[in-house]
């Protein structure tokens, strides 16, 4: 394979062309680095990483802009990435950020479950749901809930007061309070937690 030529395109990318018609388009720091210049011979092979070697530059770079814009777990960041780069270097990308501590699940899982019951009000069970969907999973999850337990009946009898508590107001109302009930439920809380605190709410 000859390079037949090498071109400035835009900025820093430079447009490289091989055996006369193969166009690519490689960053300056790709071209250096490999030493790439007009009329130069290179193997398929070689040439094959210079391509790799470019993809994963694209791909760390697109990695640096999302988690900078927010937290990511490595399987979300896996998933996101591989909406446009290919599995193997997805998997480089997110090894190296979770090496540098850019990303780090447990970190994730900790902002995340603060988030759900803090401040929505969700309940264990629907957090580990949460949790489940954004690559958080095991004990990771299971350690990041736990340690959240604390204040769980306070959270319970606020997101009664703030969403049902014009449903509680007739003891003898069983559909209203079914309501509330399966309401509380699909928030994530347990039917023993549940039937406790609807009993104390009304009774106060």
């Amino acid at each position: 394979m000859i390079i037949t030529s090498i071109e400035k395109y835009k900025g820093d990318t430079f447009c490289v062309i091989a055996d006369g018609n193969k166009r690519v388009y490689l960053h300056r720091d790709i071209i250096t680095k490999y030493s790439l210049k007009a009329d130069m011979e290179i193997s398929s092979e070689d040439f094959a990483k210079v391509l790799f070697a470019s993809e994963l530059r694209r791909a760390t770079r697109r990695a640096m802009y999302l988690i900078n814009e927010r937290e990511y777990s490595y399987i979300s960041l896996f998933e996101k990435l591989k909406k446009n780069y290919p599995e193997d270097i997805c998997y480089k990308v997110a090894d190296y950020m979770a090496a540098k501590g850019y990303i780090n699940d447990r970190r994730y899982a900790e902002g995340l479950v603060y988030n759900y019951m803090e401040c929505k009000l969700y309940g264990p069970r629907r957090v580990k749901q949460e949790l489940y969907k954004r690559g958080i999973r095991g004990k990771i999850a299971d350690e990041a809930i736990e340690n959240s337990l604390d204040g769980l009946e306070e959270r319970l009898m606020a997101l009664i007061e703030k969403k049902y508590d014009g449903y509680l107001h007739d003891p003898d109302d069983i559909k209203a309070i079914a309501k509330v009930k399966n309401g509380l439920a699909r928030a994530g809380y347990d039917f023993d937690d549940i039937n406790r605190a609807v009993k104390e709410y009304i009774e106060d």
